[in-house]
């Protein structure tokens, strides 16, 4: 994007050099979610990851998991964004172009010390392992980003001079890298300091469009460094959500410029960035819940204590084009309570939470027959468009209650009629709601328990819960969740799973694409399902039902029947029907105003019903 004096772009590194130094191992999947919901709140430049020995950085292993999987795939084929990998050799450049990678960035130290310290060579060594990496790729059709660490000081070095950050700056342009972040890697730096380099930088004839600035927070001149550099007329700043990473050589860093900061800040300046800050609030509080350590960014935590109190507004910001409302959840209130189950609603989502722990949430008739009712009454709700189960406690659910005098197992007769009747209703009630049904499984799930979870839409998992098809242990068939649990896993798997009655992780549910996200803990799990129904906000609660429909004929018609085309037809027809949600759609779409937040067209119409 060329540069404007009214609009900053922001490369988001948190996913990279936010986690890289993070010494407990984090769960591929929070690193895929983070990627997302980075992504779902506008940033179009991420760095993904590091094609790097997992001897040298640990926490970055799974590298090659990350950039294989699939959302990664189509965020890396989007031409709308940048998804720079970084790469320390020429190894490294060829893992990533096998998997598609369209931009790398290569790094230099502009000081001996911290070269021999981080990459084990000299500054002019590290320059020419960068040249290898960066010709390569641009033969191969690859952007090249380029870093210069140190460019203030280094912590074996004492100060950088001037002179040795534009050899590195020069040498990394004339290797065909399109841009050069100054990376301020102890964070020592202050504005002076940073007029002088960028000042020092122009008369030797680089140009400030091929500048960005990367500035440590560790003395709190990181948002005032910015403010110096976008003076001189600097438009490219790296920062990380949550103010994740740091440097290993200065202990009790503050780390990367925290993104919400650098964004609060150019907002109430008036200068765009196209993301969304409350988006950055809940991911930063997110993310810092999840790998369990401070949230370091200051605008960030002031602004989720605002935005969680039902009587408090966050402050407003300038963001020509913002909308906070579009994915700001409202709070969950709550609705009823029945044996068992706790109901709540925020907006257009209810929240079904089974609520028995101390019996490991086990399905009695009253709560199937509650469900049921609930999902029912929901189908002929319009303005009801998601439906969400969770559960408290250690389990999800253990599935049927099986208590000595409850149970109809082995009764016969009228009692097993009476059962096979309930639990049909139940799983079909799920299964054919109009709404997007989601499952949030915080813990281990047994028999009906994996039905629940699979006839909903979507799965959300926390990292330690697990599904197991239980009912062979006990002389039982898993009958009638088969129907789901089949069509969802697939036979052979669905098969194996069935016989050997053993626990299937969640990260296998995962890697098999059964699952939507995976949450390193069960109490990141509240926090991802409400990102997710935010993030559902943009889709139609029509079209997501027709959508459910056609998924659901070819099932039940085995694809390429005449039920199939007939319900095909009648799918289309009504999407292109005069005065249906795509004409709302479409208008919005040929005005410019896109996203559309459909959660406002639900309840604003339904008010206009009401009042009729």
């Amino acid at each position: 994007m060329p540069a404007r004096k009214d609009f900053v772009r922001i490369v988001e590194v948190g996913s990279r050099d936010g986690l890289q130094n993070v010494k407990t191992t984090i769960p591929t999947a929070v690193k895929l979610a983070l990627i997302r919901r980075l992504r779902d709140a506008g940033l179009q430049t991420i760095e993904v990851t590091s094609v790097v020995s997992p001897r040298a950085v640990p926490q970055l292993a799974d590298c090659r998991d990350v950039l294989a999987d699939a959302e990664i795939q189509a965020l890396l084929r989007d031409t709308q964004l940048r998804m720079p990998v970084l790469i320390p050799n020429l190894k490294g450049l060829g893992i990533a172009v096998e998997h598609g990678v369209r931009e790398v960035a290569v790094f230099v130290s502009a000081t001996e010390g911290f070269s021999k310290a981080n990459i084990g060579c000299t500054v002019e060594q590290g320059l020419d392992r960068a040249r290898q990496v960066a010709t390569r790729a641009r033969e191969q059709g690859l952007a090249v980003r380029g870093y210069v660490s140190c460019v203030f000081a280094c912590p074996f070095d004492g100060p950088t001079p001037p002179a040795a950050v534009l050899a590195c700056v020069q040498q990394l342009l004339d290797m065909g890298c399109y841009e050069i972040s100054l990376g301020d890697t102890v964070g020592v730096g202050v504005p002076a300091d940073v007029k002088a380099l960028v000042s020092h930088l122009l008369r030797a004839g680089i140009p400030v469009e091929q500048l960005a600035g990367h500035f440590h927070d560790t003395y709190g001149q990181a948002v005032a460094n910015v403010w110096a550099a976008y003076d001189c007329g600097m438009r490219v700043f790296d920062s990380s959500v949550g103010g994740l990473g740091g440097c290993p050589y200065a202990p009790g860093a503050k780390g990367n410029l925290a993104t919400e900061d650098l964004v609060y800040t150019l907002h109430q300046a008036g200068v765009q960035t196209g993301t969304d800050l409350p988006m950055l609030v809940d991911i930063g509080v997110w993310i810092s819940r999840t790998l369990a350590q401070p949230n370091s960014s200051r605008a960030g935590s002031a602004l989720a204590t605002a935005m969680s109190s039902s009587t408090k507004k966050p402050p407003p910001t300038k963001a020509p084009g913002a909308s906070p409302e579009a994915s700001r959840m409202s709070p969950w209130l709550h609705q009823a309570s029945v044996e068992g189950l706790e109901v709540q609603r925020s907006g257009t989502n209810i929240k079904i939470t089974l609520n028995r722990p101390k019996n490991g949430n086990a399905l009695t008739a009253p709560m199937i027959s509650a469900i049921t009712s609930l999902f029912e009454t929901a189908a002929s709700d319009p303005s009801i468009t998601r439906i969400a189960i969770a559960a408290r406690g250690k389990f999800f659910c253990t599935g049927m209650d099986l208590a000595k005098g409850s149970s109809p197992v082995a009764k016969g007769g009228a009692a097993g009629d009476e059962q096979y009747a309930r639990l049909t209703r139940l799983f079909e009630a799920i299964d054919a709601a109009p709404q997007v049904t989601i499952a949030c499984v915080q813990g281990p799930a047994f028999g009906g328990g994996v039905g629940l979870a699979f006839a909903c839409d979507v799965r959300l998992m926390a990292a330690a819960a697990s599904m197991t098809l239980s009912e062979t242990r006990l002389g039982l068939a898993p009958a009638t969740i088969s129907k789901y649990v089949v069509r969802e896993w697939g036979v052979a798997f669905a098969r194996e799973a069935m016989l050997s009655a053993r626990a299937v992780p969640a990260m296998e549910l995962k890697r098999l694409g059964k699952v939507g996200e995976v949450v390193a803990t069960p109490e990141a799990l509240s926090a991802a399902l409400d990102a997710y129904l935010a993030h559902l906000r943009h889709a139609a609660p029509r079209a997501s039902a027709m959508a459910k429909q056609l998924v659901r004929l070819s099932w039940l018609d085995g694809g390429g029947g005449a039920k199939q085309a007939d319900g095909i037809r009648k799918v289309f027809d009504e999407m292109m029907a005069a005065g249906s949600e795509s004409a709302h759609g479409l208008k919005s779409f040929q005005a410019g105003n896109k996203p559309v937040d459909w959660d406002e067209f639900t309840l604003a119409r339904a008010a206009r019903k009401a009042k009729l």
